[in-house]
């Protein structure tokens, strides 16, 4: 097992990706400053890897204290009870200095994309964590190992390896996914509304062989007033740089909505490894009035993707409410955390953090279906 950041000749998209960021990961994500390197697990094997040190002005993709802290505070309003996140936000305050003594952003996290949701591919099979582990501890003395994005439903061959590899768990969010395997919400009267929209609109659905680079600024402001301006500041702000070079990755593919006039008002980007896809990006003008459903539009567009190639569709976190009257389940992700070779108090804290999140964090989200 090696890592790179130096130019090759390889076209594995996991090192394709990790060269569009060697100059600097702020070109391609404004609010991101990370190391990138490619890990070599195995011949048919390869996963980004991102370095961080202290960085606390970060989006939360590469930066343990900004989920646990600000990104935290920010969801607290969802609660929609004051008494109990007062409660709460005093706590994460005191919280957040003992994040800092503790060395929390003192992290490698494997197969890192920098997207809200990562995906597995099926090569980097449970056989590969102890040694991985092994060498990553080695080459990283100081840091604490972490592989984000973990499902029960998705990943659950992965999580037993991990836990018998002496990783902590720390649950992170709740994700939706769609899987008929799972429930058949092609009975769902909304779903079948947002799909009888698809044929109704006076949008036209383009592909990503129709987008032009004239079209970039008006994806990144679609996205931007969706994930950036409505939700969060600590989501990853993507450049025009990062989008030119999605467009050619592998990996990602997109679809637009054209209006009448030739605007694009909504776009999805997917993101697909083996036979699961996310959608990362998505946008969509919020100023338009809510009748022309354009968020629908662009929420569909990554469901019907991924039934028109037979995948699943991990829906990623947020608008729950409106992923649930779909049909999506709701499953909690986890990220994976490896300590033993830390000092004590480092250990410690990641087993608090730990244990914060399973018995209050997770009852939270559940009762109150985040």
């Amino acid at each position: 097992m090696n890592h790179t950041t130096e130019p090759t000749t390889s076209t594995h998209p996991a090192d394709e990706y990790c060269q569009y960021f060697a100059a600097s990961s702020s070109c391609m994500i404004e609010n991101v400053q990370t190391h990138m390197s490619t890990l070599v697990v195995s011949e048919h094997c390869q996963l980004p890897m991102s370095l961080n040190n202290t960085e606390f002005e970060n989006s939360y993709v590469c930066s343990p204290y900004t989920a646990f802290v600000p990104y935290c505070l920010e969801e607290l309003d969802k609660l929609n009870k004051p008494w109990l996140e007062s409660i709460i936000k005093s706590s994460i305050h005191q919280l957040d200095r003992y994040l800092k003594r503790n060395h929390i952003n003192k992290v490698v996290h494997v197969n890192n994309w920098l997207l809200s949701t990562n995906l597995y591919p099926a090569s980097f099979s449970p056989e590969n964590i102890a040694s991985l582990t092994a060498t990553l501890v080695k080459d990283y003395p100081d840091h604490a190992i972490i592989f984000r994005s973990l499902n029960d439903y998705s990943n659950a061959p992965l999580i037993a390896a991990f836990k018998h590899a002496n990783y902590t768990l720390a649950p992170s969010r709740q994700v939706y996914i769609y899987d008929r395997n799972l429930s058949d919400y092609s009975r769902r009267h909304n779903y079948k509304k947002d799909r009888n929209l698809l044929k109704k609109t006076s949008y036209r659905s383009i592909s990503q062989a129709e987008i032009t680079p004239d079209d970039y600024p008006r994806i990144i402001e679609l996205y931007n007033m969706l994930y950036v301006s409505k939700y969060s500041q600590l989501n990853p702000q993507f450049t025009e740089a990062y989008l030119d070079a999605m467009l050619k990755h592998p990996h990602f593919s997109f679809e637009g909505f054209r209006n009448p006039e030739g605007v694009i008002d909504a776009i999805t980007g997917h993101f697909t490894i083996d036979n699961i896809v996310t959608a990362p990006i998505v946008g969509y003008d919020t100023t338009q009035p809510q009748k022309l459903g354009l968020y629908r539009l662009a929420a569909f567009s990554g469901l019907g993707f991924a039934e028109s190639n037979g995948f699943i569709f991990n829906a990623s976190s947020g608008a729950a409410h409106f992923k649930r009257q779909r049909g999506a389940c709701p499953i909690i992700e986890y990220s994976a955390v490896y300590t033993q070779h830390l000092p004590k108090k480092t250990q410690r804290m990641w087993r608090l953090l730990s244990w914060i999140t399973n018995n209050i964090f997770v009852p939270l989200i559940k009762k109150y279906k985040l």
